[in-house]
């Protein structure tokens, strides 16, 4: 019995269930209706949502690049995080797509993520942040469209024109291991991305 293939297959469902629950929480979310699960926090125990984990990088963002302006995107954006600054009375928008993971691991932080190839091919979209939530703690991959595109070279999509990642974090690696394992050092932690893509 192939255990890879059935594992691979229900993580497929998994995240296709996943995407779901992000397009009805947007779609509550925008019709201003609260969504109790978040809303049952104690002090005790916060529990790890998407919108916790993207506020936790907009925040780091913003630390890092304080020359721009950082504000959740929206559907009409076709973008998750909007980052914008003014330099010489024009106002550039960098565009980013995020995506949160969970560790189901419980020994070092490893989270799945899968990117839908228009996404990439998307001029548009300028940024890619992958971020893993592993006991309360965030390990994020920032990427630009670019290196994302380098990064993928060697890649293949599913049947359904996804593109899979396994990032982890261990004794102080990071690495991406879906297909091979592939060194994402330079990307991890990689908060002053935006800033350096404006001065290009």
């Amino acid at each position: 019995m192939n255990y890879e293939k059935i594992i691979l297959d229900l993580y497929e469902r998994v995240v296709s269930l996943e995407e779901k629950v992000i397009v009805l929480e947007n779609q509550l979310a925008s019709q201003n209706i609260p969504l109790k699960d978040e809303e049952i926090l104690s002090d005790a125990y916060e529990k790890i949502t998407r919108n916790v984990s993207r506020n936790y990088v907009m925040d780091k963002l913003a630390a890092e690049n304080p020359d721009f302006s950082i504000t959740k995107g929206n559907r009409a954006a076709k973008a998750d995080i909007l980052l914008k600054t003014t330099e010489n009375e024009i106002t550039y928008t960098l565009k980013a797509k995020f995506y949160h993971s969970k560790s189901f691991n419980k020994e070092f932080p490893s989270g799945w993520h899968t990117v839908h190839k228009e996404e990439l091919v998307n001029e548009d979209i300028h940024l890619f942040i992958f971020n893993v939530e592993f006991e309360k703690q965030f390990y994020p991959f920032l990427f630009s469209r670019q290196d994302l595109l380098l990064f993928i070279k060697d890649k293949i999509t599913d049947q359904n024109h996804l593109y899979h990642f396994y990032f982890h974090v261990k004794e102080n690696k990071a690495v991406e291991v879906r297909d091979q394992e592939k060194v994402a050092s330079s990307y991890y932690n990689n908060w002053k991305l935006p800033s350096e893509m404006l001065n290009k």
